[in-house]
């Protein structure tokens, strides 16, 4: 068995944190790729077919120790959808083979579940999840069924026209009949889609549906999700190498790499992994699932909640909450985001096309690599902060702020001599 994995996507709707493949974003010291690799290996899967767009996932890979995988590596120079990623690899693919998307690692959750599915050797199986915001359904693909069997694939449906409440989640297992009919498929983007709905007309695809939470990985706060999934899948490690207070509380489960120097009083509540070389000072608190990437600094008097921080960034005192911190970041003392909103309704996002609501209602700040941030500054939630910025002190940042800008409120000196 093969697993062919896609890795080959513009990612511009992760921006801020776009600046190569979003599979190479590092979650508890692993590239997300890297997990994922990882769960097609435990599943038993040694061959594995990559669809890249450059260089970047390959050295990525290449930098992996001890991964044991064959691994042959497809290049698709434009974002033209999964169709036709698929008939490139199709020289390398030899009979029955997965199909799945760099971020999917829980992979190994599901692959013998969708092996047993399968009965004949023509038929195809994928993984489908019951939706329950309805709205979601307009941004997916979505199921006509008919029993077990699909009987067509309706690709982002438009209000009120979805034919079913199961979406597509993103792992498939196929065969080489299947791809005799996505050639026959003229190539756009949504090939594959089609190429699933002509194939169902043969009575050939099945579904199956997981009641576990599915992830995505189309927006940057869609990291959050990813991250706690593999925070409730490692297991408790504190290294011998690391400096711990005394005073200093564990509570729940925690990793603490090597090189770690953790504060007097600081509390870390897990599930909390601290990667290699970080600092945490004295009373800071780290709660509700926090992910502190190597190199990085957690100043005095910090309150972090639910949130990933990139390697080497360093703040000072405040609160962060449900937050993505890019690598580099420098924030200052007393800087504060404001999580929920007044109402407590949902979280909306200004993305670059369109504002998105995101379905939270607790959602922080993203901030792209090499921000700078000065003391006393604060965000609304869901505010999103570009690649090399820098925002002044005392700043209230209400709206997004777009790469390599300088952001800050202007103040007015005013001296005014008492009387006598």
């Amino acid at each position: 068995m093969q697993a062919v994995i896609l890795a080959a996507g513009d990612s511009s709707r992760i921006y801020p944190f776009n600046e190569s493949h979003k599979s190479a974003i590092k979650i508890l010291g692993k590239s997300i790729l890297e997990h994922t690799l990882l769960s097609v290996k435990k599943s038993g899967i040694d061959e594995v077919i990559i669809i890249v767009k450059n260089d970047g996932v390959r050295k990525i890979i290449e930098e992996i120790d001890d991964l044991r995988l064959k691994i042959q590596y497809v290049v698709q120079d434009k974002a033209t959808g999964a169709g036709d990623a698929l008939l490139l690899a199709e020289p390398y693919i030899k009979d029955d083979f997965f199909l799945l998307h760099a971020h999917r690692v829980d992979f190994l959750e599901f692959k013998k579940d969708l092996e047993k599915k399968k009965v004949e050797k023509e038929e195809v199986v994928l993984l489908a999840k019951k939706v329950k915001n309805l709205t979601d359904l307009e941004k997916l693909g979505v199921l006509k069924t008919d029993g077990d069997k699909v009987v067509e694939v309706a690709e982002k449906p438009l209000p009120g026209k979805a034919p079913s409440n199961l979406a597509i989640v993103g792992v498939y297992l196929l065969n080489r009949f299947f791809l005799n009919v996505l050639r026959e498929i003229p190539s756009e983007h949504y090939s594959f889609e089609k190429a699933i709905s002509n194939y169902a007309l043969k009575g050939y695809v099945k579904y199956l549906p997981t009641p576990s939470e599915i992830f995505s990985l189309k927006y940057p706060w869609d990291i959050l999700g990813i991250k706690d999934y593999l925070l409730s899948t490692f297991k408790n490690f504190v290294s011998s190498k690391a400096s711990i207070a005394l005073s200093a509380q564990f509570i729940g489960d925690v990793h603490i790499a090597d090189g770690v120097k953790i504060m007097e009083n600081a509390v870390i509540k897990g599930p909390c992994y601290i990667g290699k070389n970080v600092f945490i000072g004295n009373n800071a608190i780290l709660r509700d699932g926090v992910d502190i990437e190597e190199n990085s600094v957690i100043g005095a008097n910090m309150e972090i909640k639910n949130t990933l921080m990139m390697e080497n960034s360093k703040t000072h005192s405040g609160f962060i909450g449900d937050s993505v911190i890019g690598k580099n970041c420098r924030i200052g003392a007393g800087f504060n985001t404001a999580n929920v909103r007044l109402d407590r309704g949902t979280i909306e996002v200004a993305t670059k096309l369109r504002k998105v609501n995101t379905g939270l209602r607790s959602l922080g700040v993203m901030v792209g690599d090499g921000t700078r941030i000065g003391l006393k500054s604060s965000t609304m939630p869901g505010v999103m902060i570009g690649k090399n910025v820098t925002v002044g002190s005392g700043t209230n940042i209400i709206g997004n702020i777009q790469d390599n800008l300088r952001y800050y409120t202007k103040f007015q000196e005013v001296i005014i001599k008492k009387n006598a």
